[in-house]
């Protein structure tokens, strides 16, 4: 974390794009101390754009994870709730992914600066895989820096992730 601040200093007018990648369905993911877990929460603060998911943002709130948790299924008006306690926190912009209501679909909520309250959603495949938290980001990021806005980079990088995680079920 003192590594990327160093970098934001060093390159004030670069994109900041922030994946916490610490924790998921309501639990911090066993690698991350307590401190790394706090730190981590401090890179909200200077984020052109915050992508955590529900967890995640749970944790840079300072709100309750583990036997405490929700659970994913909150309604469009806790999302909107959350991401604008984020923006207050420093983000100028932030995605929240992996949105559950048990309707069969994964939302993602987008709002910021440059971005009106916007949702997007995609089919909820029938399995899990790793690293689609990543895909996501960086897809996101590649999106962004083609020139589209935030919201269509959203939609476009949740419509690459599930596709990427179709054609992955299919190997071998």
């Amino acid at each position: 974390v003192d590594i990327i601040k160093q970098v934001w200093e060093t390159y004030p007018k670069a994109l900041r794009v922030v994946d916490p990648v610490m924790a998921d369905h309501g639990k911090v993911y066993p690698t991350y101390t307590p401190e790394l877990v706090e730190a981590m929460g401090t890179l909200a603060n200077g984020a052109d754009i915050l992508t955590p998911n529900l967890t995640e943002a749970a944790i840079i709130l300072g709100e309750p994870i583990g036997d405490d948790w929700c659970g994913t299924d909150i309604s469009d008006a806790e999302a909107a709730r959350m991401i604008d306690a984020l923006v207050a926190k420093g983000a100028k912009h932030v995605v929240l992914k992996g949105i559950e209501h048990g309707d069969g679909l994964i939302h993602n909520y987008v709002w910021g600066d440059a971005v009106d309250f916007t949702e997007t959603t995609n089919a909820k495949l029938p399995y899990m895989l790793h690293g689609t938290g990543d895909v996501f980001a960086s897809t996101l990021l590649a999106a962004v820096m083609a020139g589209r806005d935030l919201a269509e980079a959203t939609a476009f990088a949740a419509d690459f992730t599930a596709d990427a995680m179709l054609i992955s079920a299919k190997q071998p």
